[in-house]
């Protein structure tokens, strides 16, 4: 969905709530919970990995990441929600500004990856009517017991929705590298200060 200009909230909620049951814009729901090689036809699978610091404190502050959305890049996204909290079911949409004009991508959660003895969380995305692209997207962060180190990983499956996305994927990709980069670049933000406290020793 195209706007001459941002859009407020309000107007957001307002195309998002007839989409509150629609289907996904794909058949593969749940396939980026874990590695997809090769992906389906036609889809293209990216997977981008960065080290977010080390230790339990950067842990918990990077699952707090994920569940307020930090991960989105303020620079040039923002999310809007249908309804409050982090679940199964919950609709939002990512509205955008780039090449002069704002877009607004609705998604829909399809799954939690909430593995308390394993140090490991995350959720799943998957596209609804009016996004330009179909498929899913997973962002999950991890703690390596073994060697203290946080992770964080963005995984994609995706091909154009849209006439638009599909003459223009140049531009489509450039914007998905854009957030990826973003991305691990906003979660390393959002770390940081645990990371910091403990190199510091201000943490037991």
């Amino acid at each position: 969905m195209f706007f001459a200009r941002r859009p407020s909230d309000a107007h957001v909620r307002e195309h998002l709530a007839p989409l509150a049951k629609a289907a996904f814009t794909h058949a593969f729901e749940g396939l980026t919970r874990g590695s997809l090689q090769p992906p389906p036809d036609r889809f293209r699978l990216d997977a981008y990995r960065c080290e977010l610091g080390h230790g339990e404190a950067v842990y918990g502050r990077a699952v707090e990441g994920l569940r307020s959305f930090s991960n989105y890049p303020a620079t040039f996204t923002r999310v809007v929600r249908l309804s409050p909290g982090l679940e199964v079911g919950m609709v939002f949409g990512t509205v955008a500004s780039h090449f002069g004009f704002a877009s607004m991508q609705p998604c829909r959660i399809a799954f939690l990856i909430d593995e308390p003895k394993e140090k490991r969380f995350g959720y799943g995305l998957g596209t609804l009517p009016g996004h330009v692209l179909s498929g899913e997207e997973c962002f999950v962060v991890w703690l390596d017991e073994g060697s203290g180190s946080v992770q964080y990983e963005i995984r994609v499956l995706s091909r154009p929705a849209t006439f638009s996305a599909r003459v223009g994927r140049p531009l489509t990709r450039r914007v998905q590298r854009r957030f990826q980069q973003e991305s691990h670049a906003a979660m390393r933000a959002h770390c940081k200060a645990a990371d910091q406290a403990i190199e510091s020793g201000d943490t037991p």
